[in-house]
């Protein structure tokens, strides 16, 4: 510690703050606790969902299933960890499969505060001073966000964590119930998530180097247990992810998720490295959702004071966090999630600066405190700003149409599905096996009687047709339909599938409806536009009155959106294509907008022009069906008319309940050249 008579505040008021830490971040990690798990990431966490529900119902097996494309229904991606404890919690407790999985995330995380508070002896941080830390991992974002969720981040870093404690604890008494535990506690953290598991690979490092360099035990003890830990942990984990790739080539429609088929996708391409705008994108996923900027100044400004063993903690830290996305650039890259890997390490690193430097008797009286409150302040403020906007909106519930399927298919049934890739969406909630035909691979026939000559003869109960690409190709459902003795009519449909049952069961699906009767009968039911189904969700917040009332539910575009101002008046640049989300909480009678083309998009002698945007306006129903309110296309450059601000007004014939999708998409070609359209205002009354 830094030399000096100290200027310690009381260790009571240190645990004091500490407690109100835990109950705003239990607060928090509760919100929205029986909302749907379809809020971020939910291709993700419905994936994990569907294994947990059948391991819950099937019970524990070593190739667990997740029945999405047949025979032997099984996908081995991570070993199953965290479903295996959710499914016990569930099966103990009667909690709900969802509540179950998101309170196994949440005390995984806080069970990483004890093996943290251990490892922070390293940086000669007294006990108490430790608390500032733990407070600074509990106000991160990322993991107020995603211990919630039906993930397995956290039960990974869990596991990470304590095989550094145990590390730590067996370099200084290499006795084998150390070293057991430790080669225990690190298979499990490998076989969860390897990806997790190898951040951890730098600081475990600085430990091995740290226990030679201060030689309490001989060189051969030190590697001794050292190597058995991480040899058996990394064996296990290359033995799961060869069993898993073998269970993969089984199937002729799994092979593409076997770890070979998936490298570039973990690893990214080398010169991915070397591109600025990655390291920018790295730099605004750490400030939006692991450390605010605020909060890395304040770090910044305690290096000086800091003690030598801190800094050194720190360093080895940050070599771990960097070493995420660096090892998995393109991972990294597309998920935020996957900073819940490396983000306790950045967080730990600033919290141990802080803390060594809290009875620095250089620094004025309440210095300290001051900073803490701060950090604290901007932790939970990029919190508010990013992902609490998913409580503010809470998660769309259920598909209607997986009640109708569940109902409809027998317990034995398999229900074939088209155009869906392998989201799990349906399949997780209509809770029976399905045979999804992943890809663009529907014309591959020979490929599907193969899974399906593993099938007994007329298995197949019932086909899913996902997205208008397929909805509309009469023929192909025709023979599919024939196929498998379905009646080529659809027995249910939503805004993106067709149900197909057979003959005796259509009429009594039909009979069913899918959700609420439309609340809006008299507008024009028109066919939805085509539109990208892929946006990026954006995480900024609108507030301004005068530009959106109400404010937009969700907002989703491709290249991103930003505030601006155009002659003087607030204007959200929203390059096609985007869409905006409303949800008004009352009846809606009248609507009107404001959209354009700044002149730039098509001034002449430009070297790239516009060739015009789509504006379109959509309104779902609380039945799920989409009508066009409005659609018409912008091409300035030819149309002088189309220049400049166009005031859009509609009236509609009866109030309307349900969402109002405003969209900017891209010209007749689909060329999204200067296509920077934006919205100068949205009034829905």
């Amino acid at each position: 510690m830094s030399s000096g008579t100290p200027q310690t505040p009381s260790s009571r008021a240190l645990i004091i703050m500490f407690a109100l830490v835990v109950v705003t971040a239990l607060c928090l990690l509760t919100q929205s606790w029986q909302a749907s798990i379809l809020d971020r990431y939910e291709f993700r966490q419905l994936q994990t969902a569907l294994s947990t529900w059948w391991m819950a119902q099937e019970g524990w097996h070593l190739d667990y299933l997740t029945p999405l494309f047949g025979p032997p229904w099984s996908v081995p991606m991570e070993f199953p960890t965290y479903q295996v404890l959710v499914a016990g919690l569930h099966h103990f407790t009667g909690l709900p499969i969802e509540q179950a999985g998101r309170l196994i995330g949440i005390v995984m995380l806080f069970a990483c505060l004890p093996a943290l508070y251990d490892l922070l002896e390293l940086a000669a941080i007294p006990p108490s001073r430790r608390l500032v830390v733990l407070a600074v991992v509990l106000t991160s974002p990322i993991y107020l966000f995603f211990a919630r969720t039906f993930m397995i981040e956290t039960t990974a870093l869990c596991f990470a964590v304590w095989f550094l404690a145990l590390l730590r604890r067996t370099l200084a008494n290499p006795r084998w119930g150390w070293i057991v535990a430790t080669t225990l506690v690190g298979a499990l953290a490998a076989l969860t998530k390897i990806t997790t598991f190898l951040v951890f690979g730098l600081p475990a490092l600085g430990l091995v180097i740290n226990a030679l360099r201060r030689r309490e035990t001989s060189l051969k003890r030190s590697l001794l247990a050292s190597l058995i830990p991480a040899v058996v942990s990394l064996g296990l984990a290359w033995w799961w992810v060869r069993h898993g790739d073998a269970v993969k080539d089984s199937n002729p429609f799994t092979g593409f998720l076997a770890a070979r088929e998936l490298h570039a996708w973990n690893f990214g391409t080398l010169g991915l490295r070397f591109d600025s705008s990655f390291w920018i994108h790295v730099q605004e996923n750490i400030v939006s959702y692991n450390l605010a900027e605020g909060a890395i100044a304040i770090a910044l400004l305690c290096v000086p004071f800091a003690s030598r063993p801190s800094r050194w903690v720190a360093g080895v830290a940050m070599l771990g966090f960097a070493s995420g996305p660096l090892v998995f650039a393109n991972l990294y890259h597309i998920h935020d999630y996957y900073y819940a890997a490396n983000s306790l390490l950045l967080l730990a690193a600033v919290g141990s600066l802080l803390a060594a430097v809290w009875d620095d008797v250089r620094l004025p009286r309440g210095t300290n405190w001051l900073a803490l409150v701060l950090i604290l302040a901007f932790q939970l403020h990029a919190y508010y700003r990013g992902y609490y906007s998913h409580h503010r909106h809470p998660a769309p519930p259920p598909p209607a149409l997986a009640a109708v399927i569940r109902d409809a298919v027998p317990a034995d049934g398999v229900v074939l599905i088209y155009g869906a890739d392998w989201n799990p969406l349906l399949p997780y909630y209509f809770q029976h096996r399905a045979l999804m035909v992943p890809g663009e691979r529907e014309n591959e026939t020979e490929v599907l009687e193969q899974v399906l000559a593993k099938l007994p003869p007329r298995q197949i109960a019932a086909m899913v047709i996902h997205g208008d690409k397929l909805r509309n190709r009469t023929d192909f459902i025709r023979e599919r339909a024939s196929r498998f003795g379905l009646s080529a009519i659809p027995a249910s449909s939503d805004k993106e599938n067709d149900l197909y049952l057979p003959a005796a069961a259509t009429g009594a699906a039909q009979a069913r409806p899918t959700s609420q009767p439309s609340a809006t009968p008299a507008l024009p039911a028109a066919p939805d536009a085509t539109f990208p189904t892929s946006l990026k969700t954006e995480l900024l917040v609108v507030t301004d009155p005068t530009l959106f009332s109400p404010a937009p539910a969700v907002i989703r575009s491709q290249y991103g959106v930003s505030l601006a101002e155009l002659n003087g008046r607030p204007i959200l640049n929203a390059h096609a294509p985007s869409e905006l989300v409303f949800r008004p909480l009352v009846a809606v009678r009248h609507l009107k907008a404001i959209a354009g083309l700044p002149d730039g998009a098509y001034a002449p002698g430009h070297p790239a022009i516009t060739d015009g945007i789509s504006v379109e306006i959509v309104a779902v129903g609380t039945d799920g069906v989409r009508r066009q309110l409005y659609h018409r296309q912008l091409n300035p450059v030819h149309n002088t008319g189309d220049r400049g601000p166009q005031v859009i007004e509609l009236s509609l014939p009866q109030p309307f309940t349900g969402e109002i999708i405003c969209r900017l998409g891209n010209g007749p070609a689909g060329n999204p050249t200067n296509d920077w359209a934006y919205w100068a205002g949205i009034e829905i009354r």
